[in-house]
């Protein structure tokens, strides 16, 4: 007789606990091991909408990529309390994705209109946006001026990691040897508040 009323009492309970989850909708990108909010991937272009990114990448290994020489094979001494590391932002609102730098990146547009050259110092890049998910791809595009002073459009593609939740903008610098090689520098940007 008790093994009996044990069967009932698991068997109430197993149902007990089927018809719970039957409420709970599992998506693809659900955390099942947090009760915090589930990530949701990028499906479409509006799925970046409202997401904040963060690429960390130090100076060494950016001379690295540009020169294959290790920082310190330069013997160069920086001044006490002087950070190394670098921080990209990457924001999308509705209408552009904008990228911010940490305080020690200077970054310098320079132009050159009917034979006059400016410089300015610019905190923050805005990009239009659009992204593809059958490729994972995406491109910003920002608008901006030739060396005779007419428009052009930059596009910087992206790439997104649907495993790894992230989303790549491979940089091309000119190689410190050869000017006509390009030497590439991923820059990987990790979605803000993401587990690692």
């Amino acid at each position: 007789m008790k093994k009996s009323f044990l069967m009932i009492a698991v068997a109430a309970f197993v149902l007990c606990l089927s018809s719970c989850q039957k409420e709970k909708v599992v998506r693809e990108g659900d955390n099942l091991f947090n009760d915090g909010p589930a990530t949701t991937r990028v499906m479409t272009t509006a799925d970046l909408t409202g997401t904040n990114w963060t690429a960390n990448f130090s100076f060494g290994e950016l001379v690295y990529a540009l020169t294959g020489t290790n920082l310190n094979d330069y013997g160069c001494q920086f001044p006490e309390g002087f950070d190394t590391n670098m921080v990209y932002h990457l924001t999308f609102d509705p209408q552009f994705a904008h990228i911010t730098f940490s305080g020690n990146i200077s970054m310098i547009s320079v132009a050159e209109v009917a034979g006059e050259y400016t410089m300015e110092e610019i905190q923050q890049m805005d990009f239009a946006y659009v992204y593809d998910h059958a490729t994972h791809t995406g491109t910003l595009t920002a608008e901006g001026v030739d060396e005779d002073g007419n428009p052009i459009n930059y596009q910087i593609p992206f790439t997104y990691d649907d495993n790894a939740d992230t989303i790549t903008i491979t940089l091309q610098f000119a190689n410190a040897e050869d000017e006509n090689t390009t030497v590439n520098f991923p820059l990987v940007f990790l979605r803000d508040g993401a587990m690692s």
